[in-house]
């Protein structure tokens, strides 16, 4: 195996790159570690066809795959046209000022099939770097060992290459809009469960092996299950889309149903829609519940299009739960809420301002999986105790443990 020096340019031979981190402190640190695939098209922009992939939590785009060491694999020849660049960015996901730089890590090398590169951090106290560039010449697809540094973290990153990339709020900045803990967790918080701990969310059936549910639901655990009143069940995380905030549940045995999605999936405003999920266990008690409520914007906060707001009144551990139109149809999921009491700190008032990852966004990542869900036309509306017995037969809890 060649052992590559920052700078150096080498070949690509054979069409595919295995690409795995290695280092002594990769174990006790991998929380700390974010690696991200970025994809670049001809005018250096983030590929369209090509969201940035999150290594750790085994996302996948066209072209890519894992081994069974968990190495990422890369085929060139079904990457989407227009990419022209691969960046693969390591970055400290609590942001800069959090008191943990390159420097605690030691060393960090990538194995890359046929090459090595590896890089002496003791030094360095920059909160994101370059690891390598995987470029395209022509026909041939080359390799830079680079090791760019920034010190001031993805911000810097961002500023040096004009991206967009997502930027960790320092470890002292306050965090508004959303928030994980209150009422319910968010995966745009860095925070992760302590260890030992427990929590939990909501799912639902998707076909009779795999459960959906949200990625910050099952973010930080190491043992999953999924439960309802007639099984309980060990689940396995099989793919993940943080951004999105999307995971999908695989259980060994045959789920009795699953639920169905309005196709097609555009959702109207002040639409009518119920959400079903398990908030508050232990408090509510450990059925599921249902509450109604419509559609109230067709974006989130900052306009963004992938999620919708809703005015249903959910609670902590809702997330992950299916929003379904007046025919019983899957139309989102349940995602996040507002902070109330901080919006009250600001001297104003809100309820029930609560946002759900559009149908269309989860039918993508189940086609990225290979998973055809089951669809459905909208059609008459049915009687809302109706719609929950039906829901009840492919709903379940998602019990996690750090």
């Amino acid at each position: 195996m060649a052992e590559l020096v920052p700078g150096q340019r080498v070949p690509l031979e054979g069409g595919t790159l295995s690409l795995r981190l290695e280092g002594p402190r990769l174990d006790s640190l991998a929380r700390e570690l974010g690696a991200t695939l970025v994809a670049l098209d001809p005018a250096r922009r983030i590929s369209q066809a090509f969201a940035p992939l999150d290594i750790g939590a085994r996302e996948l785009r066209p072209g890519t795959g894992y081994g069974t060491d968990g190495a990422l694999s890369i085929d060139f020849a079904a990457l989407p046209a227009e990419i022209e660049r691969l960046l693969l960015v390591l970055h400290i996901r609590s942001g800069v000022g959090c008191g943990l730089t390159f420097r605690d890590f030691g060393l960090i090398g990538v194995d890359l099939g046929e090459n090595r590169f590896r890089l002496d951090l003791g030094g360095r106290g920059e909160a994101a770097l370059i690891m390598v560039e995987i470029y395209r010449r022509g026909t041939e697809w080359r390799l830079c060992a680079s090791g760019q540094g920034f010190t001031g973290g993805m911000a810097a990153l961002n500023a040096a290459l004009g991206l967009d990339l997502p930027v960790p709020l320092p470890a002292h900045q306050d965090r508004h809009g959303p928030d994980r803990h209150g009422p319910d967790r968010h995966q745009g918080d860095d925070r992760r469960p302590p260890p030992g701990s427990s929590f939990s969310g909501s799912g639902f059936a998707v076909d009779p092996q795999h459960v959906l549910t949200n990625f910050h639901v099952i973010d930080g655990a190491h043992k999953v299950e999924i439960a309802s009143d007639k099984l309980t069940a060990p689940a396995e995380i099989v793919f993940s889309d943080p951004r999105n905030d999307i995971a999908l549940l695989r259980v060994d045995r045959n789920l009795a149903a699953a639920a169905r999605f309005r196709d097609p999936a555009e959702v109207h405003l002040g639409e009518d829609i119920m959400v079903l999920g398990f908030p508050l266990q232990g408090l509510l008690g450990s059925g599921p519940q249902a509450t109604a409520g419509n559609i109230s914007a067709l974006c989130g906060i900052g306009n963004d299009t992938t999620v919708v707001q809703f005015s249903a009144p959910i609670a902590s551990g809702n997330s992950g739960g299916p929003i379904l139109d007046q025919s019983g149809l899957v139309v989102g999921i349940v995602h996040a809420s507002l902070n109330v009491d901080r919006i009250r700190e600001g001297g104003s008032n809100a309820e029930n301002i609560n946002f759900g990852v559009k149908g269309a966004i989860v039918r993508a990542f189940l086609g990225t999986v290979g998973i055809e869900p089951q669809l459905g036309g909208a059609g008459a509306a049915r009687g809302r105790a109706d719609i929950v017995r039906e829901a009840r037969s492919y709903i379940y809890r998602i019990k996690c443990e750090a």
